[in-house]
């Protein structure tokens, strides 16, 4: 895709905390014992948030919050958290060994606006979740489904299904959304077999998102069970698999690699010491399958992380699973995790290097850090299009001894390319097809150079120009150059309510040449770069100001 569809989008958008006078008042636990599962940091982890928190409303049982404990006594319990903002949260009941799913419930009702942190305690131990409360007329969100109208994009079903077994707290399906608005939002999910999944919230900023629905239901029918998740606006689709009743039998299977490393392991994401891990977080293992049927793989906690996956096999042979990390890694560093298929199965090591928390930059003009993301609104050829770009900046590559950014680029939730861009010094460089910053010419085969594409301290009239690219265009001898020029070296720009300063103006004429004419002027672009936030508006134009391209910056997260 062509560089004019992927570079633009910037509106930032802070979180104001509010902060209530907190009373701590616990009940005494049962007679179990066990920690809740949490970050370094303390938070309780993992965290579903169901329901939109508004101020002067009563809260009830359609409001709840489930968290995890590791049981090594099972028993009773009785969790309660503090009381926050004139509400507080609480359960009892029993829990057996190992991983419990608690669904907390709240009474009373919130007073003010903003984000209220609560702790509970469970035996010794204690953890920390946050609610964020809206005023009493919030705005309803604008957001997509990821992947819609297709297959949901990065969706995780948690859980095991099984027919004649009701759906309990550990029964979720994780979708991802892209929010436009942010604003309160009601999600569900719909499947073929008696069960159904629901999520409601407050989206308190914009872009790509996680969200957790949680299940309620008994499945009727064993196999793999399509599911349609909607928030009216959007929809995509999902598969499930359930078991027969009675839990059918467990598979019967080893990892590749097993009493050593594992086999050909591939570690998706960005590891980041202060960044909580999402479902771009995985780890795809190798497994050989004997027999079908339901299986549990997890690793050991390493670095405050942890990787696991339920599922079933329906097939014998060869196959590949995909671990989903969850936590807040606290150090840099390479760690080991061993994977397990369970009592008496098999296991095998893998390693995660994780890398620096990165500060947020206060001076470039296109930070690179991983993790962050922009938005767009655009318009092609004149057109307004329904949907926004967004980028996000992932790995690192290497290309003619180089190190660059790879940047990923969605369309409508949809991944459409990767770009990868440097820093040295005052310079900015991409790698990229040398046909690339164009919309209407293209070689006919595709050549790569770095091209030098902004200078930061560059005074206003500045020029300079790339490289000559040759090729053909249709099997005619063609050649392309670009020449840049700093229009403006510091001005300001509004976009929609809001003015940027610090904006570098920059221009790119596109130089053609073909069958040994002399070179024309085929595009004009103007980009402009907001200090600390990165390109906030592209312009194409053909000669004669026919529009080509337009991208406006939506929204923004610098790391």
């Amino acid at each position: 895709m062509k560089i004019f569809k992927s570079v633009i989008l910037i509106v930032t958008a802070f979180l104001a905390f509010h902060s209530c006078q907190k009373e701590l008042i616990f009940s005494s636990n049962g007679d179990s014992t066990g920690v809740f599962k949490k970050d370094g940091s303390g938070n309780c982890l993992p965290v579903v948030v169901t329901g939109v928190f508004k101020v002067d409303s009563v809260l009830n049982n359609s409001f709840f919050v489930d968290i995890q404990v590791n049981v090594s006594t099972p028993g009773t319990f009785d969790i309660k958290s503090d009381t926050v903002n004139g509400y507080s949260f609480h359960k009892t009941g029993t829990v057996v060994f190992g991983i419990n799913t608690i669904r907390l419930y709240p009474s009373g009702k919130p007073i003010t606006a903003g984000t209220n942190t609560f702790t509970v305690k469970y035996g010794t131990s204690t953890c920390s979740f946050d609610i964020k409360v809206s005023g009493p007329g919030a705005a309803a969100a604008t957001f997509t489904l990821g992947g819609s109208p297709g297959l949901c994009t990065g969706a995780t079903a948690g859980g095991v299904y099984t027919v004649n077994t009701a759906l309990t707290p550990a029964n979720t399906l994780t979708v991802q959304v892209n929010v436009t608005n942010p604003g309160t939002y009601v999600i569900g999910a719909v499947a073929s077999s008696g069960f159904v999944f629901t999520g409601s919230g407050v989206f308190t900023s914009g872009g790509l998102q996680n969200v957790t629905l949680t299940g309620t239901g008994t499945p009727t029918t064993a196999g793999i069970i399509p599911v349609t998740v909607t928030n009216l606006a959007s929809t995509c689709t999902f598969a499930v698999p359930v078991l027969p009743a009675g839990g059918g039998t467990a598979a019967v299977y080893t990892l590749d690699g097993a009493s050593g490393n594992c086999t050909n392991f591939v570690v998706n994401g960005t590891y980041a010491v202060n960044t909580a891990m999402s479902v771009s977080n995985t780890v795809k293992l190798n497994v050989s399958v004997t027999a079908p049927g339901t299986y549990t793989i997890n690793t050991n906690t390493a670095n405050g992380i942890s990787f696991s996956k339920t599922g079933l096999f329906t097939a014998t042979g060869p196959q590949v699973v995909t671990l989903t990390a969850t936590g807040t890694p606290v150090s840099q560093g390479p760690f080991s995790f061993s994977p397990s298929t369970g009592s008496g199965g098999s296991t095998c090591n893998f390693i995660v290097t994780f890398v620096p928390a990165v500060p947020i930059p206060s001076g470039d003009y296109f930070p690179l850090t991983a993790n962050s993301w922009w938005s767009y609104d655009y318009a092609d050829f004149g057109v307004p299009q329904p949907d926004t770009l967004y980028m996000n900046a992932m790995t690192t590559k290497v290309y003619g001894g180089n190190t660059y950014r790879e940047l990923g680029e969605e369309d409508a939730g949809l991944p459409t390319d990767t770009l990868h861009y440097r820093k040295s010094g005052n310079d900015y460089y991409q790698w990229v097809p040398t046909d690339m910053y164009s919309a209407i010419f293209a070689f006919d085969n595709t050549t790569y150079a770095e091209i030098n594409i902004l200078k930061e301290n560059a005074a206003t009239g500045t020029t300079w120009s790339s490289a000559e690219y040759t090729g053909t265009v249709s099997g005619i001898p063609a050649k392309v150059k670009y020449d840049f020029k700093i229009e403006s070296a510091n001005t300001s720009i509004t976009i929609g309510t809001v003015t940027y300063s610090n904006v570098i103006q920059l221009n790119i004429t596109m130089q053609v040449s073909a069958a040994g004419f002399p070179y024309t002027t085929i595009q004009n672009s103007n980009y402009y770069y907001a200090k600390g936030i990165g390109p906030i508006n592209i312009i194409h134009t053909q000669p004669g100001g026919t529009p080509i391209g337009e991208r406006k910056i939506r929204n923004y997260k610098i790391f």
